[in-house]
């Protein structure tokens, strides 16, 4: 059975204990954690989170930082500390996966400019932190101006990492190519981001754009995915309405 999760980088200026409950409310299944709203929480707030989490009757399914592993030194020393961090939130919160990037933001290295270091330089990174916490996978997203920006480039971080917990978190990204990049990918994506696209190639919402979500759905069932998705609405502005239809609108797809 897929698992409906959440992002809550949608509500990031709400505290992660409102969230929550609201998610639950919904009829979320599970809510994938914006690293920041945990920013500065003890072991002890953690934990409450997680008991939230239980009461409400979701699972903290992805704890989800940011990372930058191909650009210069003290970001990459500024990574690992994020990883090692997030690694013990994830533990504490019982999340058994962790949102992976080589990169963050509009300075990110993709795979065509990337230099032999470049990529010597991240599969290291991901190697320590994947060794550090063998219980937990690392799904590595996806996305534009990273390592994992194309399939091929990202089979090739997973063959060079070379640990079975590195694992793939599919963001579909363009009409045309939302089921060729899936079949390729499929053996080792663990999560997925769902949100939809305008014409501009904007994020919209998953209930209208131009990819044919339920036709995506569709597949995943009669492939027996049954690992977990999130939607995923990453801009400011998001209503809980949104978080409704979104719930409304994918539930019935997914059975």
């Amino acid at each position: 059975m897929i698992t409906l999760s959440f992002c809550s980088i949608a509500f990031r200026e709400e505290p992660i204990e409102t969230v929550i409950p609201k998610l639950g409310e919904i009829g979320y299944d599970a809510v994938e954690i914006f690293a920041g709203q945990l920013e500065g929480k003890s072991d002890a707030e953690l934990k409450e989170v997680r008991q939230l989490a239980q009461d409400s009757c979701l699972r903290i399914e992805v704890v989800s930082p940011y990372l930058w592993l191909t650009q210069d030194a003290e970001l990459l020393n500024r990574s690992r500390e994020i990883a090692l961090k997030t690694i013990h939130q994830a533990r504490v919160l019982g999340a058994p996966k962790i949102r992976t990037f080589t990169d963050s933001g509009p300075s990110g290295i993709g795979s065509r400019k990337a230099t032999p270091e470049h990529w010597e330089t991240a599969v290291s990174a991901l190697q320590e932190f994947t060794r550090e916490a063998p219980e937990l996978l690392f799904v590595v997203e996806t996305h534009e101006l990273t390592l994992a920006d194309t399939p091929e480039s990202t089979l090739q971080l997973l063959d060079r990492v070379g640990n079975d917990n590195l694992t793939v978190l599919y963001q579909p990204n363009s009409p045309e190519t939302t089921l060729p990049y899936y079949e390729q990918l499929r053996p080792h994506i663990r999560h997925i981001h769902l949100h939809n696209l305008d014409e501009d190639g904007k994020g919209t919402w998953v209930d209208t754009g131009l990819i044919d979500i339920p036709v995506f759905l569709k597949c995943l069932v009669s492939d027996g995915y049954a690992h977990s998705l999130s939607v995923e609405y990453c801009w400011r502005g998001v209503t809980w309405e949104r978080a409704e239809a979104a719930h409304a609108f994918l539930s019935p797809l997914l059975s």
